[in-house]
């Protein structure tokens, strides 16, 4: 309920006043029993309330029921949370993303709506029959538009798919922040950049869904350089539609070669939205991926359980710089060094390593010069007939 709140001011609602019920089973009709009801209309008209958001999913008709008794617009927490990436989406993705999860959420409630309701043709003797229900007509408009919002996506996802391929080819490694929304990845990716010198910061609110575009940017710790990616972050309970929505937005995640798990230290509930993030990682399919648990916001008070390591802060920048070399060292582990003669004409191939391994100048002659090499042997394996060893190749 807590986060329910957030999710209200995140939208843009002021919460006037909160009411539960403790219940072994919801009533089919209205959720509430009768008495919760009338103690929920008498609390509206009190606080003068203009929309009722409930965190149980409601169909159409409990929604309905809810609204006439209470007099009041009735919304669930799905519907508050698709209102929220209506309002933020900002690239043409998160637009046609978020409008895809609209009709996949709407369509089977209108669909419920309009069930036994009135032909809008009726046969005649050219259009014989028992006549086409407006409930038809409305599924085949919006199953219409789901198939062109899902072919313009397929077209972004194409062109995202050649970008990602001229990245690859860099041999640049990956690492993608993720955590629960509102634990700070964004301020960790600019803290990261105001670091490495690197290019534009990212958007930063303190505010739950603040961003939800997938955002890239290159990071240099040391002679090393990998590709950081920023991602919508989770709540509990992500709502279906925004889980296979939002499928090429998650693929930054599944991609990674690390996960950088950012938690909120200064959350009394960071134990529980750890495992909840960690859960959704599974539910999208990137269980398998090395994850590094990071603690941010220890500029605040926060609990004797938040592990010692990897503490640190965005605002005062304690630990960024640590936390860096661990990410640049867990992407680029030292399997292997050599000592190699690389001639002139092939010095090329130490720009296009460079970004995977580390070359450290220690001599040079007329045939080329000598650097010792480290990095994974994948990528050594470029140099093994430059091999150098005791003044010969």
């Amino acid at each position: 309920m807590d986060e329910m709140r957030e999710l209200c001011k995140a939208c843009g609602l002021e919460t006037a006043a909160v009411i539960t019920q403790v219940s072994r089973t919801a009533d089919s009709r209205t959720v509430f029993r009768s008495g919760k009801i009338q103690e929920l209309k008498a609390l509206c008209e009190e606080t003068g309330a203009s929309v009722v958001v409930f965190y149980n999913q409601l169909t159409i008709q409990a929604a309905r029921r809810i609204s006439e008794a209470t007099e009041t617009e009735v919304i669930d927490r799905t519907a508050l949370i698709l209102d929220i990436f209506s309002q933020r989406a900002r690239t043409k993705q998160a637009k046609l993303q978020t409008e895809m999860a609209r009709l996949q959420y709407d369509l089977p409630r209108i669909l419920e709506r309009e069930e036994g309701g009135e032909h809008e043709r009726g046969g005649s003797s050219v259009n014989r029959g028992a006549g086409e229900m407006r409930s038809q007509l409305i599924e085949r408009k919006y199953a219409a538009r789901i198939r062109d919002l899902k072919a313009e996506l397929k077209k972004i996802e194409k062109q995202r798919w050649q970008d990602e391929r001229r990245r690859t080819r860099t041999l640049m490694r990956r690492a993608a922040l993720i955590g629960y929304t509102n634990a700070g990845k964004s301020s960790l990716m600019n803290a990261f950049l105001a670091r490495s010198h690197g290019s534009q910061p990212v958007y930063e609110e303190d505010m739950l869904f603040a961003t939800l575009d997938t955002s890239v940017r290159m990071i240099r710790s040391g002679s090393r350089s990998f590709l950081l990616y920023d991602t919508v972050g989770f709540v509990s309970d992500l709502p279906h539609e925004l889980v296979e929505a939002f499928q090429s937005t998650l693929d930054a995640a599944r991609d990674a070669d690390l996960l950088i798990h950012v938690i909120d230290a200064s959350d009394p509930e960071w134990e529980e939205k750890m495992q909840i993030t960690e859960e959704t990682l599974s539910q999208i399919h990137a269980g398998d991926i090395p994850v590094l648990r990071v603690y941010n916001k220890c500029d605040r008070e926060i609990s004797d359980m938040v592990p010692s390591e990897n503490r640190v802060s965005c605002l005062s920048g304690e630990g960024i710089s640590e936390l860096m070399e661990q990410t640049a060292g867990m992407l680029y582990p030292s399997e292997d060094i050599k000592t190699v003669l690389v001639p002139y004409d092939k010095m090329s191939m130490v720009d296009e390593y460079k970004a995977a391994l580390l070359f450290r100048k220690t001599d040079e002659s007329e045939d080329g010069i000598v650097f010792e090499v480290s990095g994974p042997k994948r990528y050594l394996a470029a140099f093994r007939d430059m091999e150098w060893k005791e003044g010969k190749q």
